[in-house]
């Protein structure tokens, strides 16, 4: 068996689909189109683009023994054999959606190209699927409607990455009867490193190494990895973790950290304490970034889309503060337009700020 690619419902093998004269409407398999040319061609060296999501996008250069690697360990760790039915619905421009193709074609699947989209009601299918890569806003997108919760029941095995996965978006999967997954990984990793159960019986918040990989923290308890897939040479992450044998916690990003005055706060941790005070309608419809301050060096802001969540953050401000950990909650709250958002599907933080509502 080797790998096929379909596409509206019409099957292609590799060849045929790398000469394939995609429609107007399909620009976004150009992309896949593309690398699969690649690595048909024997390609050694792929030049990649980083989402940008924590700082500018960079280019990044995989060799395609990496790129392999990164594969066997995927399918050896989640037993994914020969034939697998597996969804690419993320864009292939990024690692996360060049690597489901790379799995497809290493391990002979079928591999199924939808568009990517953070709103993908388009997904529901009565169709099943043994394996698919999503990101957290279009699981929480699906999940809004019972036929987007059949839809994600349909496919046996799920990865979530390219963003932290929600407290509240945990807890919603544990409706599904299917096995989630958290990814932890960059471009500079060939995607992931390590695989954390969402639900089920084996749910933890610990990830668990994927391949031959080794994993230690720096001084500053930033996690270093070392492995095939990163040539074997030591890669320093702005990742702060917490250690445990072949395990390890992850609590934030060394960039998304605010020194106020000295005081040094995790800007996901507190959003994610945030929102678990908020009614359940409005917790999703805040985000958190920081500004400089003439006086404490940096400053937690807070932003939101919502006109009702601004509104009820001011209204019940002293509780929320009573509620939090000190200097948690932010001082200032910014009515923004929108949350804008990286190609990759990430909230662009610094962005969103700067389109606050006059």
């Amino acid at each position: 068996m080797e790998c096929t690619i379909s596409i509206h419902n019409h099957s292609y093998s590799l060849t045929q689909f790398s000469e394939l004269s995609l429609e107007k409407n399909d620009h976004w398999a150009l992309s896949a189109q593309s690398f699969i040319r690649q690595w048909l061609d024997k390609q050694k060296s792929f030049s990649i683009t980083t989402s940008g999501s924590t700082g500018r996008p960079k280019r990044v250069y995989l060799t395609r023994e990496q790129m392999i690697a990164s594969a066997l360990a995927t399918i050896k760790t989640l037993d994914l054999s020969e034939g697998t039915k597996a969804l690419v619905c993320i864009n292939t421009s990024f690692i996360g959606g060049q690597m489901m193709l790379v799995r497809g074609i290493i391990g002979n699947w079928q591999l199924e190209l939808m568009e990517p989209a953070i709103d993908i009601n388009q997904f529901s299918t009565n169709k099943p699927y043994d394996f698919a890569a999503l990101v957290p806003l279009q699981v929480s997108a699906l999940l809004k409607s019972e036929s987007g919760k059949n839809s994600l029941n349909r496919i046996k095995k799920v990865i979530i990455g390219g963003a932290p996965v929600s407290k509240d978006l945990t807890e919603k999967l544990q409706q599904l009867e299917c096995e989630y997954f958290h990814t932890y990984g960059m471009t500079e990793t060939v995607s992931h490193i390590g695989l954390k159960p969402l639900n089920g019986p084996n749910q933890s918040e610990w990830f668990s190494i994927v391949g031959n990989t080794a994993v230690r923290t720096n001084s500053e308890g930033c996690l270093q990895i070392k492995g095939a897939v990163t040539q074997n040479n030591w890669i320093t992450t702005n990742d702060i973790v917490e250690l445990q044998a072949d395990k390890f916690k992850w609590l934030g990003r060394a960039d998304l950290v605010v020194n106020s005055g000295g005081i040094k706060i995790l800007i996901e941790d507190a959003e994610e304490l945030i929102k678990a005070q908020l009614p359940n309608e409005l917790s999703g419809t805040i985000a958190l970034w920081k500004e400089e301050h003439q006086d404490l060096g940096e400053s937690l802001i807070g932003m939101t889309n919502d006109q009702k969540t601004f509104e009820y953050i001011q209204k019940h401000s002293d509780a929320l503060k009573r509620a939090l950990p000190k200097y948690h909650l932010p001082k200032t709250w910014r009515l923004i337009s929108s949350f804008q958002f990286t190609p990759s599907g990430k909230i662009d933080r610094a962005s969103s700020l700067a389109v606050t509502k006059a």
